[in-house]
């Protein structure tokens, strides 16, 4: 997606296309920093204040990066009714493997928003647990 996304600013520059091209490597770049977080803190390391803040922003840049995939897939579906047979025949398999993958990379967004919330409240549980053992175990 992305790589097609920059294909498209060559061949039809304009917002859409810049705004295409940064969503995807967005959602490229989150995806390698939650991996490399994963790797530091799961699950028994609480989080600082700093990772905490970086956490939180990814969640709230992952939620954006949803909704405008959800757009895409409404415009595809949009598209898809809104066409008679004759134009659907004339897009061919490349329209509908687009679409399919429109659908394939919102369904992962959604994927790592909820795993997103399941690693912090493991995090977060794990940590509350170990702070309470400490504190007994220091009476």
């Amino acid at each position: 997606m992305a790589v097609n996304s920059f294909v498209y600013i060559f061949n039809a520059p304009g917002w859409h296309s810049y705004v295409s091209f940064g969503a995807f490597s967005v959602a490229v770049y989150l995806a390698s920093f939650i991996i490399q977080m994963l790797n530091k803190n799961y699950p028994d390391e609480p989080l600082s204040v700093k990772q905490k803040s970086a956490f939180n922003w990814l969640f709230v840049l992952n939620f954006f990066m949803f909704s405008l995939l959800l757009s895409y897939n409404i415009n595809d579906v949009k598209l898809i009714i809104g066409s008679t047979k004759r134009e659907i025949a004339l897009a061919g398999p490349l329209f509908y493997a687009m679409v399919l993958l429109h659908f394939l990379i919102t369904i992962l967004q959604v994927y790592i928003l909820v795993n997103m919330v399941k690693l912090r409240r493991a995090l977060n549980r794990n940590f509350e647990k170990k702070s309470l053992d400490l504190d007994i175990l220091g009476n």
